[in-house]
C-alpha cells in the first residue's frame, strides 16, 4: 500500500543539515575540451608511473625526449626551454598569453589532439586556445572536462595533470 497514508502514523520530517566547512573553499573553473584531448590527458595521468612499464622509458634525438603509450598518448619534450610572455590575470595560476610566436617545451598529443605546455612566469604552465590564450599553472583553480559525454568521465584539475608531467621532467 505505497504511497496511502496510514491511519494514526505520522511520518517523521527530516531535515537536512549544510555541512560546516572548516578549510578554505575556491570554486573550480571547469572547462570543456575536445573528447580526444581529454581521453589523452586521462590516460596520462591515470598511467602507472612504475619504471618497469615501457612509457616511462623515453627516447632521446638531437633536440627532445620522447615518451609512448601505444595507442594511447606520446610526450614530447624539448631539450630547450624558453618563456613566454605573458600577464597575470586576478585569478590565481592563469596568465593571458602575450607572445606572438608561441614554442612550446612539452606536447602532449593524443590520437587526434594534442596539449602544450610552456614555461610561464618562471613555471610550468598548460595552454589553452580559446577565444584569449591563456597558460595555466599548478595553482590555477581549473578542472577539465569532455565536451561531450563520455562514460564515467571525471574532471581532471590543471594540479593533476602537471604533477604526472612533472614525474617525466622538471626544470
Amino acid at each position: 500500500m505505497m504511497g496511502q497514508e496510514i491511519q494514526g502514523v505520522s511520518t517523521p520530517l527530516i531535515t537536512v543539515q549544510t555541512p560546516r566547512i572548516k578549510t578554505r573553499v575556491e570554486k573550480v573553473r571547469v572547462i570543456q575540451i575536445p573528447k580526444a584531448q581529454y581521453r589523452a590527458l586521462r590516460s596520462f595521468t591515470e598511467s602507472s608511473l612504475r619504471e618497469s612499464y615501457s612509457w616511462r622509458t623515453a627516447l632521446e634525438t638531437s633536440e627532445c625526449f620522447v615518451w609512448r603509450k601505444e595507442g594511447r598518448w606520446e610526450l614530447r619534450v624539448s631539450k630547450s626551454a624558453k618563456p613566454i610572455d605573458a600577464v597575470p590575470l586576478p585569478v590565481r595560476g592563469i596568465f593571458k598569453v602575450t607572445s606572438n610566436i608561441i614554442t612550446p617545451f612539452a606536447v602532449l598529443s593524443g590520437l587526434r589532439r594534442s596539449t602544450d605546455f610552456v614555461v610561464v612566469n618562471g613555471e610550468v604552465g598548460m595552454l589553452y586556445y580559446g577565444r584569449v590564450t591563456l597558460a595555466f599553472t599548478s595553482e590555477a583553480p581549473v578542472a577539465f572536462i569532455p565536451a561531450t559525454p563520455l562514460p564515467y568521465a571525471r574532471p581532471i584539475s590543471i594540479r593533476e595533470v602537471l604533477d604526472t608531467l612533472n614525474h617525466y621532467v622538471s626544470f
